[in-house]
């Protein structure tokens, strides 16, 4: 896998930032809001490292596109990052 660009570390950690302090997950689109980050951005993200995020809530089965984020390791930062998307 790639390293990371500067603009997906600091967007990523943004989106766990946001995810530590809401353990019970967020919406994408609530989610993206809170970031400052296009919608589209914050999901390519979440989907692009499984290993860091997961969905845990999927109403897609009823025909509604909504999906609840949350962490899998709460114990992620800045410094272990590299380790945690698997570089």
């Amino acid at each position: 896998m790639p390293k990371l660009t500067d603009k997906e570390r600091k967007n990523i950690l943004k989106i766990i930032d946001i995810l530590k302090a809401n353990p019970n997950g967020l919406w994408i689109r609530e989610l993206s809001r809170q970031a400052k980050l296009h919608m589209e951005v914050a999901r390519r993200l979440i989907m692009k490292y499984p290993q860091v995020f997961e969905e845990y809530a999927d109403f897609t089965q009823y025909k509604i596109n909504l999906k609840l984020i949350r962490l899998k390791n709460k114990n992620i930062t800045e410094k272990n990052l590299d380790i945690a998307v698997g570089l």
